[in-house]
């Protein structure tokens, strides 16, 4: 597994995880406004449109050899240390790859965001414990933002 910064040519493959994923395991609890919001900005354009934004963008991608790696995580940082974005392939859970793409993420925080003290995140229902395994803690209710529905979690940094 090599875990790197998305390169431009990623978005196509990075959208279609994202995408694939939301419809698996979060678009049933999104209003249709949600879902079109999320969809949109996860399209291969809004994910190119991140990336020239600044937003830290890692990917997990698996294979042998150049032409035969395939992404199968990603994890997309905005504001400096607020997840926006983390998915990973139904076929790769519980196999270590999240961990190591929130590891890779919070090294990235440590190093480009000085005093930075949390990272933060808008849970999917189906996501909490996930997070609650790494350490984050719940900062509030789950509630609608946007048609989308959240619970606000934070993970403090030593």
């Amino acid at each position: 597994m090599i875990y790197r910064e998305m390169r431009e040519g990623d978005e196509q493959a990075v959208s279609r995880l994202i995408q694939e994923s939301f419809h698996r395991y979060i678009a049933h609890t999104y209003t249709s406004e949600g879902v079109d919001n999320f969809l949109e900005e996860t399209s291969p354009w809004g994910i190119a449109e991140r990336k020239r934004k600044g937003q830290l963008i890692i990917v997990a991608e698996e294979g042998k050899g150049k032409g035969n790696r395939v992404i199968v995580g990603v994890i997309v940082v905005r504001s400096g240390n607020h997840i926006s974005l983390f998915f990973v392939d139904e076929a790769f859970h519980k196999r270590g790859v999240a961990r190591t793409m929130l590891e890779e993420a919070t090294r990235k925080i440590r190093e480009t965001v000085p005093g930075a003290s949390c990272i933060t995140v808008n849970s999917s229902p189906s996501a909490v414990g996930f997070y609650e395994k790494m350490g984050f803690h719940p900062t509030g209710p789950e509630q609608y933002r946007k048609g989308m529905l959240v619970n606000p979690m934070m993970l403090h940094l030593r």
